[in-house]
């Protein structure tokens, strides 16, 4: 049990100051989409960074997964858009639910992005997130939801036996097409459904021109 929670934890990649750097730095790519403010905290010191859709690899697939919530009547939201190297659109998907906090959309998101990758066979796959804390509460018990919590290790321990999966974070600003298919799922008239679109829908091709 070590051993398999070792191998997990050494798949999860969390934001560095190398990625900062990047973001900063580079450039020369293509793909802007805004502006976001990372602000340190010892010296207060307010600094942009340029956020643009970093593509995987060669030969590798890219899903953005995000969580939407909707306090009012307790709805969620989760979503996903698969891609390719170059950015071009493969898969996307949405889905409505039942839900009680934002942090549980976002595990329904990550658990629903583990299902679809196995299923679909969708590997080897950079799985990218804005959602930090879903990345910690892998590695870390959140007793709240940890029979979810629970679920989603196993999705990812039996994926990463099919193939090969690196998490990463993002900033919003680089998730806004998963996060607009989020949003939509808010408006679906019924749950529990997954929605699937082969080509960018109108309400998100923008943020998807944009990336």
């Amino acid at each position: 049990m070590e051993s398999s929670l070792k191998s997990l934890q050494n798949s999860f990649i969390m934001l560095t100051w190398s990625c900062v750097e990047e973001l900063i730095f580079d450039e020369e790519g293509s793909g802007f989409v805004g502006y976001t403010q990372y602000k340190p905290t010892t010296n207060n010191i307010s600094i942009k960074l340029k956020v643009k859709l970093q593509p995987p690899p060669r030969n590798w697939y890219k899903l953005n997964f995000d969580g939407a919530f909707n306090k009012s009547c307790l709805h969620g939201g989760v979503s996903g858009i698969i891609r390719n190297n170059k950015g071009e659109w493969i898969l996307g998907y949405y889905e409505k639910y039942q839900t009680t906090s934002p942090i549980q959309a976002e595990l329904l998101a990550l658990r629903h992005a583990l299902q679809i990758i196995s299923k679909k066979n969708i590997f080897p796959c950079e799985v990218e997130t804005d959602a930090r804390n879903v990345i910690r509460f892998l590695d870390e018990d959140y007793p709240t939801y940890n029979d979810l919590i629970h679920e989603c290790r196993w999705l990812m321990e039996k994926a990463l036996q099919q193939g090969e999966i690196i998490m990463k974070h993002n900033f919003r600003e680089g998730n806004m097409v998963a996060r607009q298919l989020a949003k939509e799922a808010l408006m679906c008239p019924s749950y529990n459904k997954t929605l699937y679109v082969v080509s960018p829908p109108t309400f998100a091709i923008d943020a998807y021109c944009k990336d």
